[in-house]
């Protein structure tokens, strides 16, 4: 993606809106980091602190219920990652972040750089703030994601993102769907066929 599209999509986030100005001084700061497909970024366990912004592909955020990996959601182009466990309370994250099936690529931007945006610039403290708050606000929303039938789910998964559907694993897509791999193939052949 080209850098003009991207301040596009960072300045469409959320809904305060950063100046150009803001955007070229955290683009200046930040790391470009290439990740291979499902490669981590954040694992299990890491005290990670560090902040992540998706240029380009898709990563999904994964945690273990003790039995097994659950899909809790994905980050697009535009999104800001951390993980709050080592972020807030400098400890293990109990989330892990790691790229889809496609090649992507995050903007690093270590903690002390982005305390430092914090400290120095009012904007950019709005601006985090309104993320934050739109994060909250997109877990809540995907309570709306995964209720109703199985297929209701599919369905309506396919109509508001349909990148995901071919940039993750069935296995993946079914966890984050909250249904069986199997039920996921059913599923999808079905409506192949509708």
């Amino acid at each position: 993606m080209d850098t003009t599209d991207f301040k596009r999509i960072l300045k469409a986030e959320g809904t305060f809106c950063p100046s150009d100005e803001l955007i070229d001084r955290i683009l200046d700061a930040a790391e470009p980091v290439n990740l291979r497909p499902k490669e981590t970024l954040v694992g299990y366990g890491e005290t990670n602190k560090d902040i992540y912004i998706v240029k380009d592909g898709i990563l999904q955020l994964l945690y273990f219920d003790g039995e097994k990996e659950v899909t809790f959601g994905f980050a697009f182009p535009g999104t800001v990652l951390l993980s709050p466990h080592a972020f807030y309370m400098n400890e293990p994250a109990v989330m892990q972040i790691e790229s889809c099936n496609i090649p992507s690529t995050v903007l690093h931007i270590t903690k002390s750089k982005f305390d430092s945006f914090a400290e120095k610039s009012h904007e950019f403290a709005l601006w985090m703030f309104n993320l934050a708050i739109g994060q909250i606000y997109t877990s809540e929303l995907k309570v709306t994601y995964v209720s109703g039938t199985a297929e209701d789910r599919y369905k309506r998964l396919l109509k508001i993102r349909p990148d995901i559907v071919t940039a993750i694993s069935a296995n993946r897509l079914a966890s984050y769907l909250g249904i069986t791999p199997s039920y996921m193939c059913k599923l999808r052949r079905k409506l192949l066929y509708e």
